[in-house]
């Protein structure tokens, strides 16, 4: 469909405006299933046509030359043939939705919708993160907004926010924080069947004799106490991840030197976990190869880029690598790469195969060896959790105040607040010279077992680079997809924006998506 879209604007460059698909709307003046177009803050790229509806969305749709059609120019929607009183009521319907979410986006605080859950998930940790904050620096309340001007005259605000943070609320450096909007902490919990798997693990999750693999887990949190950076570390490695996700897409935005605008690009990402499943499926059996989870892409934008596949398997032994088969589109062909490959930076972004979800090193006491240190738990400053679902994005879900702003000359990556958060932070030391980080420090938030910060420095030992992010969190408790995220790169001065959207925990999501074949085919 998007090299449809992209020969489209090729061959009508002056942008004419064009009727080009004919379709029947029972009910409705323009098919939802057109809502997955991504609408870009920046509009650098504008798509004015759509020639085809995928059959997948589409289903048996017919054509007809005298129904009503659909028009797209720089996403408005527009209604012809006389049927206009269609489209005053949709016009109608559509504000005052808008409307209403925006006000539920304003002032957003996730609560729960099950508060008998909650009450559970908050025994079974032994407390609640809101309770446990509030100490440190109590002059930082709820209803502050902290910005470049006004973060001197709280010198509390050091001790909440890691130097990576810190030092970007001085207006004068490079990819400057947006204001920090402050508001109270909310309590976060997961859902029934991954509580369950946690209280099975604590019985029977231990540490093997080589000091580094897990055994005898099964799900949830591998350790609800870690006492160890070594049972820290397995946090990283079983993050809260539902059972399947599918960004549809993920954007990257590049921002080189004076955090001007450099490039963008979009896949889309599957994840699919084979053992230790807590949401909706039970652990695909047979699983001869042992494998723990798959996670696959398909880069669809740019063109030079777009149809590259690839598929990286995680496999349960610590001593079996990791599997990483690429689709090259140009030469299409699929090309094996080395486990060990996964320090390059992807497509000139400041993300390598590594950074993937915050940590995404194998654990292996061979391939890449360690020193694993808990260092003591704290609280923090961090943003604050949404919740939508497909096929609303963050603005039709009313979240308008988490974005990305290129507004007044700069670049901000806005998240809409900021909460006090109670955390467990994990160092994790390189022991292999040749390794581009000689240190990472991981960021664990307990109450929803995932990563939302990290640091991590070069060989030399200068800090490298620093990512911060927010989750996108169904108050059931089931269902999780990253939202808004960044990486910064203090040495080179250039920046990552990651923007999200998706499906949390889709259930059409089968063991086709770890096949690169069948990416490769998609891609076509």
């Amino acid at each position: 469909m998007l090299e449809e879209i992209v020969a489209c604007e090729k061959k009508f460059s002056n942008r004419q405006r064009l009727t080009t698909k004919i379709c029947r709307t029972p009910g409705w003046f323009v098919p939802k299933q057109f809502a997955p177009l991504w609408p870009s803050e920046r509009r650098r790229h504008s798509v004015n046509t759509i020639l085809d509806c995928e059959r997948e969305h589409l289903g048996d749709m017919r054509e007809t030359e005298e129904e009503s059609f659909c028009l797209f120019n720089g996403g408005r929607h527009v209604m012809h043939n006389g049927r206009r009183q269609y489209f005053i009521i949709a016009f109608i319907v559509l504000t005052g939705s808008l409307f209403f979410n925006m006000l539920a986006g304003i002032g957003f605080a996730w609560e729960t919708k099950d508060p008998q859950l909650a009450e559970d998930f908050a025994a079974m940790l032994g407390y609640k993160v809101k309770e446990k904050v509030g100490i440190v620096a109590p002059e930082i309340t709820p209803g502050m907004v902290i910005d470049g001007e006004n973060y001197l005259s709280s010198p509390g605000l050091k001790e909440l926010l890691p130097g990576s943070l810190y030092r970007r609320l001085d207006p004068g450096s490079y990819a400057p924080l947006a204001p920090l909007k402050i508001v109270k902490t909310d309590h976060y919990h997961l859902g029934r069947g991954w509580l369950e798997k946690s209280v099975l693990s604590a019985k029977t999750a231990h540490i093997a004799d080589d000091g580094l693999t897990l055994e005898g887990y099964v799900g949830g949190h591998p350790f609800i106490h870690p006492a160890s950076g070594v049972e820290l570390i397995q946090w990283a490695e079983n993050a809260y991840l539902g059972d399947t996700i599918a960004l549809r897409p993920m954007r990257m935005l590049l921002y080189g030197h004076g955090n001007k605008p450099e490039r963008e690009m979009r896949q889309q990402v599957n994840f699919l976990r084979y053992m230790n499943c807590t949401d909706w499926r039970e652990d695909i059996r047979p699983n001869p190869e042992n494998l723990h989870y798959v996670v696959s892409g398909t880069f669809i934008y740019p063109r030079d880029i777009s149809g590259t596949a690839y598929v990286r398997r995680r496999y349960l032994p610590s001593d079996k690598p990791d599997e990483f088969l690429l689709y090259v589109c140009s030469m299409r062909r699929v090309r094996r790469m080395s486990s060990r490959d996964t320090q390059d930076p992807l497509f000139g972004s400041d993300i390598i195969w590594d950074d993937y979800n915050g940590f995404w090193q194998k654990i292996s006491p061979t391939d890449f060896p360690n020193k694993y240190l808990m260092l003591p738990s704290k609280e923090m400053l961090l943003p604050s959790f949404v919740d939508y679902d497909w096929p609303q994005d963050r603005a039709l879900a009313g979240f308008t105040d988490w974005r990305v702003d290129e507004s007044d000359g700069g670049v901000y990556l806005r998240f809409g607040s900021w909460q006090r958060r109670w955390v467990h932070v994990c160092e994790v030391i390189s022991k292999d010279s040749a390794y581009c980080y000689s240190r990472r420090v991981i960021v664990n938030e307990p109450e929803t077992c995932v990563q939302l910060q990290g640091d991590t420095y070069d060989q030399a030992g200068r800090l490298w680079r620093s990512g911060i992010r927010d989750y996108n969190l169904s108050r059931d408790g089931v269902g999780i997809m990253e939202d808004l995220g960044e990486i910064v790169d203090f040495v080179n001065n250039h920046r990552t924006i990651v923007d999200f959207k998706g499906y949390r925990n889709p259930q059409w999501m089968g063991t086709d998506y770890a096949d690169v074949r069948f990416l490769s085919r998609k891609a076509r």
